[in-house]
């Protein structure tokens, strides 16, 4: 009874963390489910193929896996995932944009897909704004990262030492204008530093290196999976309020840098067209998956939260993350061809 009681108490706290942390990234969400019946459709009638714009073994891996194998479950086909990394997303992204718009072809939206790279690109061989927005499976943030051994203990030590080298710290990211490495040109351009050597990679290897000591820092989400490990420590989360899963961490606004935040998204989107009763229909699943105590669980391990999002309430959260950066961008002149 004892062990009951705890769990349900710390259940509690992180329940109310997230709706408290909802409230902040979507104060229009309703947070509920709708209590329509559910499409009635044929879809789906065969196998489901998900565009993962990461590469496998990491956050995106085990969060779609995790989703799959619910939906799979639970409308009857199997949701399987096709690996594209590359491009900043640019190459799975065109690959949903061009595909069928009849629903067995999906993609997982981030943050750079749907929101940064029609900022950050001059040339695009989709159209961000045309990609089909279902759901939200799982929201997260970034946290400021180096090594267990580094003598960076804070973000103002990080700070100091990158104003006081000569050739400037070496960062990593997962490609060049992902929202690893803008944040992290915004964090310079707001500290106060002059430079900092920005090495790109396409996935996991960014995290092999900075574990290694090839590089300095890194400012990302996925890392603090490798923190609880042992094998990085976090010196703050990019966020307003305290992180319900890492209430220990300062923030960023508690250190004087309230513009380094950002909320990073792992959605669901579609080719463009693709019929509304589809759309409604995979929107209820993931939510209702979302929903369910277990999921909850299982995204809190990952250091994610649930948003349950209509599919018009994903698109407007989208278009805010979109028109914060923008300017973002512009003010940083970072272009890509």
């Amino acid at each position: 009874m004892k062990n009951r009681s705890t769990n349900k108490g710390l259940r509690g706290t992180f329940l109310r963390g997230c709706r408290s942390i909802a409230a902040l990234l979507l104060p229009a969400c309703s947070l509920a489910i709708s209590s329509g019946a559910a499409a009635q459709a044929d879809y789906p009638s065969r196998p489901v193929k998900i565009i993962v714009p990461f590469g496998a073994g990491g956050l995106t891996d085990s969060l779609t896996r995790l989703y799959a194998k619910e939906l799979s479950e639970r409308l009857g086909q199997q949701f399987v995932l096709d690996f594209k990394p590359g491009g900043s997303t640019n190459i799975g992204a065109t690959l949903v944009a061009i595909a069928p718009p009849d629903g067995y072809t999906l993609f997982v939206s981030t943050i750079a897909s749907n929101a940064l790279n029609k900022w950050s690109y001059k040339r695009l061989n989709y159209d961000p704004d045309a990609l089909t927005n279902i759901g939200i499976m799982g929201v997260n943030t970034f946290y400021f990262v180096v090594r267990p051994e580094s003598p960076f203990n804070s973000v103002q030590d990080l700070i100091k030492a990158a104003k006081e080298s000569p050739t400037g710290l070496i960062y990593g990211s997962h490609g060049n204008g992902g929202a690893n490495h803008l944040i992290t040109e915004l964090f310079r351009t707001k500290a106060g530093i002059k430079q900092l050597v920005h090495v790109p990679y396409k996935g996991p290897e960014s995290h092999l290196d900075l574990i290694g000591g090839r590089t300095d820092f890194m400012i990302d989400g996925a890392a603090i999976n490798l923190v609880q490990a042992g094998r990085l420590k976090a010196l703050a989360v990019a966020f307003p309020k305290r992180w319900p899963t890492q209430p220990n961490l300062p923030t960023t606004a508690e250190l004087g840098l309230p513009d380094i935040t950002i909320t990073t998204f792992f959605g669901l989107s579609a080719p463009p067209n693709t019929p509304v009763v589809v759309l409604e229909k995979l929107n209820q699943a993931i939510r209702a998956i979302a929903a369910n105590p277990e999921t909850e669980k299982k995204l809190l391990a990952m250091n994610m939260i649930p948003m349950l999002a209509t599919r018009q309430e994903t698109s407007e959260f989208i278009r805010q993350q979109s028109e914060k950066w923008g300017p973002v961008l512009k003010s940083l002149d970072i272009s890509f061809d």
